[in-house]
């Protein structure tokens, strides 16, 4: 199920904390009941993170049947291979809980997006093709597909039914890109990493709004 590349995030198990710190690392190598992952690099800020032994996590991953699964692991040590690693905890393959990815609504629809990458001076406006509380998905610029595992801060903007606009603003990872059917265009599929729990809530209405609407035009 693990191949050593997989992208890796890691969130700290820890009490009564409001705010879910997250970490992206890659699978070095692993064993039966081991993995050893590059040093974790914290999302929000692009540094590197340090953890002693016994620090807990839940780590997730896209597997290649597009679902997600997680595990919760410990960091055991720390080793030197052709890099230095980190050695975690790992339950095996029968332990790996699967994670329904369809687990918002995603409707389709064009709306307004900015995006800043951060690495590089990467910056660009599109509009997306399809949105959910968990992600979107976005025409890419000049036809030229973005890196998979890239950050982007992207500012969307959200057109209600009241005649409200909410400009979001949300951190969130590349996960694939792909041609759309009967179009030169490509699209990328981007996850929300970071998101404001009110601001999912605003994309959340947003879509059940849109989908109102479908619905409405569909009976006339």
């Amino acid at each position: 199920m693990l191949k050593v590349g997989t992208s890796i995030t890691l969130e700290l198990l820890a009490d009564k904390q409001e705010d879910i710190e997250k970490f992206k690392c890659r699978l070095v190598d692993h064993s039966e009941e081991h993995i050893f992952i590059d040093y974790p690099v914290k999302l929000i800020t692009q540094k590197t993170a340090f953890f002693f032994e016994g620090t807990q996590f839940q780590a997730s991953f896209l597997g290649e049947d597009g679902s997600v699964y997680w595990f919760e692991t410990e960091v055991l040590g720390r080793l030197k291979k052709n890099i230095p690693v980190l050695m975690l905890s790992f339950p095996g393959n029968a332990a790996l809980v699967r994670v329904q990815r369809r687990q918002y609504v995603r409707i389709d629809t064009a709306i307004d997006v900015a995006a800043k990458g951060k690495e590089g001076p990467v910056q660009f406006t599109t509009v997306t093709s399809d949105l959910s509380g968990g992600g979107m998905a976005i025409y890419e610029p000049n036809g030229t597909s973005l890196p998979t595992n890239q950050l982007f801060d992207f500012t969307l903007v959200l057109p209600m039914n009241d005649g409200e606009y909410h400009y979001i603003d949300v951190l969130g990872s590349v996960v694939r890109s792909s041609s759309k059917k009967g179009s030169h265009l490509t699209a990328a599929s981007v996850e929300f990493v970071e998101l404001n729990e009110k601001h999912r809530q605003l994309i959340i209405q947003y879509c059940f709004e849109q989908q109102m609407q479908m619905r409405k035009r569909k009976r006339l």
